[in-house]
């Protein structure tokens, strides 16, 4: 695969994992794309705006995503989710209400869909630290950016949950709550701070908060974490010879629209 090809791919939604190698990287292209051409879908109309967003946040735009709407399987709070198997995107699932383009009146149907596509894109991965941060970042609402990202994994609510009903009945599964909150919460700080880092260093280099957030929604939680103690990104980048990488080392140079020469 050139460059270029690979470039196109990534901008369609098609990021390669974590040293995944271009032949298992091309079967999941193909598989995705014979997927979706089959497949029943939502409106194309559903996606207009949610395309040219995240394509302004993190250049990317992706073209392959099988979504529908059902709420089966979807906890109360849920307006979404993202079902990747094997590290391959199966579908987005939608809830019903999100036809209407509302959930709960808090949520709109483009919204949910964002922060679903960012879990799509990178299916390729398994970052739990980092995979929530990028996927509030399309939250409209300030708070949700911040607070949004304090669940890493869906199970993590249920124990605060559980200690809010006990409580009712005992008074110190209160307190177990309020310990489960505080753990969450200095985690997010945490990882607010090591992302502000992190950024802070790729700037550097690209000069271009758009090529930034390109290059940060690219990277693995350790090299993330790396970048957050001010490890050298060019030393680490002329080091690395995946896709992933190759893909990388042009966005580093703020090379988001590449010339059909490369």
């Amino acid at each position: 695969m050139t460059d270029l090809e690979l470039l196109q791919l990534d901008h369609m939604g098609f990021i390669p994992g974590p040293e995944e190698q271009e032949e298992p990287f091309l079967a999941r292209v193909q598989t995705t794309q014979a997927q979706y051409a089959q497949a029943d879908k939502i409106p194309e109309a559903h996606w207009d705006w949610v395309r040219e967003f995240l394509d302004h946040l993190f250049h990317v735009k992706p073209l392959y995503i099988c979504a529908f709407y059902s709420n089966r399987g979807l906890t109360p709070w849920q307006g979404g989710a993202s079902w990747i198997e094997g590290r391959k995107l199966k579908a987005v699932q939608l809830r019903e209400a999100l036809k209407k383009g509302h959930f709960l009146w808090l949520y709109r149907r483009e919204e949910i869909l964002a922060h679903e596509a960012v879990h799509g894109v990178r299916c390729g991965f398994n970052e739990d630290r980092s995979e929530e941060f990028f996927a509030y970042m399309t939250s409209e609402k300030k708070w949700r950016r911040v607070l949004g990202p304090i669940l890493q994994r869906p199970w993590e609510a249920w124990p605060f949950l559980l200690c809010a009903l006990g409580g009712i009945f005992w008074a110190p599964f209160y307190l177990g709550g309020a310990i489960w909150s505080s753990l969450g919460f200095i985690r997010l700080i945490r990882q607010h701070r090591r992302f502000k880092r992190a950024s802070d260093q790729i700037q550097r280099v690209t000069r271009n908060a758009r090529s930034t957030r390109a290059v940060l929604f690219r990277l693995t939680d350790e090299e993330i974490e790396q970048f957050s103690k001010n490890v050298s990104i060019d030393l680490f980048a002329a080091q690395q010879t995946c896709l992933r990488w190759r893909v990388i080392r042009h966005y580093l140079k703020g090379e988001l629209w590449p010339k059909k020469s490369l």
